[in-house]
């Protein structure tokens, strides 16, 4: 019998320091709780993505000497070499 008493004086006893922490929590959520105006952020602002104009060779649009072959002419569009080739005259 002496046994059960002890597990239920033990058992009552976690009980109150549990709600003895419980109390101690709510109080220090009511203290720092702001009163009043509460804080908001303020929305977040998306702001457009600017990136810097493509990069120019200073080379103009137009047919031009092929650097591999010098009997024909390939055209650079104005950023890339393309595949058209012709003759070169």
């Amino acid at each position: 019998m002496a046994d059960v008493f002890n597990s239920l004086n033990s058992l009552i006893w976690l009980v109150i320091v549990l709600l003895i922490i419980a109390a101690v929590v709510a109080v220090v959520k009511a203290v720092f709780t702001p009163r009043g105006e509460v804080y908001t952020e303020p929305p977040a602002v998306e702001r457009p993505v600017v990136q810097p104009p493509p990069s120019r060779s200073g080379l103009a649009p137009g047919w031009y000497p092929d650097q591999n072959d010098q009997t024909l002419m390939r055209y650079f569009d104005g950023h890339v070499w393309t595949s058209r080739t012709q003759p070169r005259n």
